[in-house]
């Protein structure tokens, strides 16, 4: 029978250490143990579990299939201790801060309220404080410590080296009378909506996302119907149930009745919400939030992070990860990092 508790956090330690260093040496250098300690930790860790970690050359290790899983979860459980004993610190330092927390106009309540509540959950003892305001007005507040973080809609245009963290993908279908004819389509065909498709939202609030639909739209041959821009979600969907056209959004939306939606054939378009925050000097709630959110939306979740010099190198020259950026291969997101 496996004895689990023989798995223990400084093994994780040490085969990261070796992982990025590339050899053991400049591993136990940079863990402060001796080499052969190093060596027979692993090895005992080997005979343990009956399997081979490492691959040893004379020019260096390398990780098998075997030590690339355990690093992949070690990673993880290493970042989780750090951020367990940095609640804890703040707790006992009484050091705990409210978590200042930005949005801009187009982000869905729901999804504030999803990130405030999952931050109650995880950090019981913080208390957060939500304020909106234009996007570059966001980032700049980020940037300079007035806030912790700020959700936004994507894109935004990275004039900072803040970190943006997709943590939302909603995917955007027209919105047109359930008696229309085009209601028949199961997908609609993009020229049947030129000149009848609006952008209503995104002229004034979010003018990177209006550029960027305008790029979607020419893709697919849509030439789009000329409208007043409005933030009034009510009022677009009135105009539609007045038959002066059509409107994108969000799927899932609550229409008013008499209202349906429809996907556009071959344009499978999101709206994606990130959070923006700095690599560095995080709050400890927004450290905790990442990591859950890592945890239950794996395949959603993209991180797109400045190049900064402490992610370039290790000690030995060998380059580290630099940024992690997920993209699905098969959509297109209306707000993809820019």
């Amino acid at each position: 029978m496996i004895d689990y508790d023989q798995l223990e956090f400084r093994h994780l330690k040490y085969l990261q250490a070796i992982a990025e260093e590339g050899t053991i040496t400049a591993a136990s250098a940079r863990v402060h143990i001796t080499q052969s300690a190093i060596s027979t930790q692993i090895k005992q860790l080997e005979e343990l579990f009956d399997i081979v970690l490492l691959h040893r050359e004379r020019d260096g290790v390398t990780l098998t299939p075997h030590g690339e899983i355990l690093l992949a979860y070690g990673r993880d459980l290493l970042q989780g201790r750090e951020d367990v004993i940095d609640m804890l610190n703040a707790l006992r330092t009484g050091d705990i801060t409210s978590l200042r927390l930005g949005f801009s106009a187009l982000v869905e309540k729901k999804t504030l309220e999803t990130i405030i509540s999952a931050t109650r959950r995880i950090f019981p003892y913080c208390k957060v404080l939500a304020d909106g305001d234009e996007i570059e007005d966001l980032e700049a507040r980020v940037g300079n410590g007035e806030l912790d973080g700020a959700l936004v809609t994507l894109p935004i245009e990275h004039n900072s080296d803040l970190m943006t963290c997709t943590i939302a993908k909603v995917p955007l279908v027209v919105c047109m009378r359930a008696d229309d004819p085009l209601a028949a389509h199961e997908a609609i065909p993009a020229h049947l909506l030129t000149g009848k498709l609006g952008i209503f939202q995104y002229q004034k609030v979010h003018r990177a996302a209006y550029s960027r639909l305008l790029e979607l739209f020419k893709s697919v041959g849509i030439e789009p119907r000329a409208t007043k821009p409005t933030t009034n979600r009510e009022h677009i969907q009135w105009t539609v149930l007045e038959r002066q056209g059509y409107a994108l959004v969000r799927e899932g939306a609550r229409l008013l009745p008499g209202l349906t939606t429809r996907p556009i054939h071959g344009a499978e378009w999101t709206i994606d919400t990130a959070l923006i925050l700095k690599p560095t000097s995080q709050h400890p709630a927004l450290a905790m939030l990442l990591r859950d959110f890592r945890k239950r939306t794996i395949d959603l979740i993209s991180i797109w992070v400045p190049q900064l010099p402490q992610y370039q190198a290790s000690s030995n020259g060998k380059k580290k990860p630099k940024s992690i950026r997920g993209k699905s291969e098969h959509s297109l997101s209306l707000f993809e990092a820019s």
